[in-house]
This record gives structure tokens, sequence and C-alpha cells, in this order.
């Protein structure tokens, strides 16, 4: 007997989450809707379907030059802010909204997942970043509006770079360059010290209480003469 996975799309809110009231005659565009979400969702799952290097990401890496001469950096996959900002293209929510969103709908994201302040990392920085992505093709800008869709390829480039870096790169560079020992992870507990090796004492027992006896003698001694 086989078995088959099966993926539904779930909302809260209609009215909120896609602009289509509760009324029965609704039921024809939000079916659509969903399966629109559901269809970009599969899509974007697909990461890889050939493992024969064709210099594609080399050629990521490398600047763009557009036609009139000016020069765009290219992807870098170590690069803080370029991954931040992948971190923040790859949120399901997008999907949910068409793929589209806007610079301000990222920068809150950006700057959480960058842990700076909006005075170290500004908006001018983000679109900037944003500009290097669209120069290689990963997302498009919207005619006639501010948003921008990540289209499916770009999707998946960006969860093949953090991929990259946060399971592979840098995992691996750590433990090169600054192995942690496992008494390092897990410390030794200690053990209680062992009475084996003490040798015995060898003052009475109660030596206190002959010492005090012996001082009261002596003084009854003194008062007897």
């Amino acid at each position: 007997m086989k078995k088959a996975l099966r993926t539904e799309t779930a909302t809260n809110n209609i009215s909120t989450d896609y602009g289509i009231g509760k009324a029965a005659e609704n039921l024809p565009p939000l079916q659509k809707r969903l399966d629109g979400i559901i269809d970009r969702y599969l899509d974007d799952k697909i990461i890889l379907e050939t493992f024969v290097d064709r210099e594609e990401l080399r050629q990521l890496t490398q600047p763009t030059v557009l036609p009139n001469g000016r020069r765009i950096p290219g992807l870098k996959l170590d690069q803080p802010r370029q991954l931040a900002l992948m971190h923040s293209l790859v949120r399901f929510c997008y999907l949910a909204a068409e793929g589209t969103f806007t610079t301000r709908d990222l920068y809150p994201q950006t700057l959480q997942a960058l842990q700076v302040t909006p005075e170290e990392y500004k908006l001018g920085s983000l679109r900037y970043d944003l500009w290097k992505l669209r120069a290689k093709g990963l997302m498009e800008k919207i005619p006639h509006s501010r948003r921008y869709r990540l289209l499916p390829h770009g999707y998946q480039i960006c969860l093949v770079f953090l991929k990259l870096y946060e399971k592979i790169y840098a995992p691996l560079t750590a433990g090169i360059l600054s192995p942690l020992l496992p008494t390092s992870i897990f410390p030794e507990k200690k053990s209680p010290p062992s009475t084996a090796d003490t040798p015995p004492s060898t003052e009475p027992t109660g030596g206190w209480e002959c010492l005090e006896d012996e001082n009261l003698w002596e003084k009854d001694q003194i008062k007897l003469d």
C-alpha cells in the first residue's frame, strides 16, 4: 500500500488574510487564491534538479555589469547583511501574499536577523542589498507599484545559500579552527574526596573536651591550694 503526503492551506480570517468576504459566493475566488498558495509553496520546495556544475554559483558571486557599464557586486556566501536579507525573504508569510512584499515589510525582520539597530543598518542599505539580488534575476519589481516579488528560483537560491553557510561552511570552519572538546560541552562531575588515603588522626576522641577538663582541674587545684 502506497502512502502520499497531502498539502492543505488553512486560515484564521479570510477577510484580513486575503481580502475576501465570508459569503458563500466568494468560495470560487477563495479556492483559486488557496490553490495558488499551494502551487507556489510546492514549486519553491523543489530545490535542485541537477548536480552538474555549470559555473552558476561562480557567476552569482561575480559582479553584474549593467549595459551602461555600472558594476553591481555579486552575492557572497558569508556576507551577514545578505544572509539576513535572505532569511527575511524566505518567510512563509510572503507565499500567502502571492510572493510580494515591500522594502518596509522586510526591514524589521532583517534588523532582527542581523541583531542591529536602525542606525547601524538603514533602509537605504537594505534597498541596495535587494538591488544586488535583482541584478542576478532572483527577484523582480512589480510595475507601477512599490512591491517586489521573489521568483521561484530566487527562493531556492536563498535557501541554498542559507543552508550552505549555516549547516556546512560555518560549523565545519568552527570545528577546524576552534574545536570544542567533549569536556567543555559536558563537564566531568567531580567525585567527592576519598577517605581511604587519609591517615588516621592521632588525637584522642573529644580532644577539646579533655583539654577543657584539664583546665578546670587546674583551676580546682589552685583553689584547693
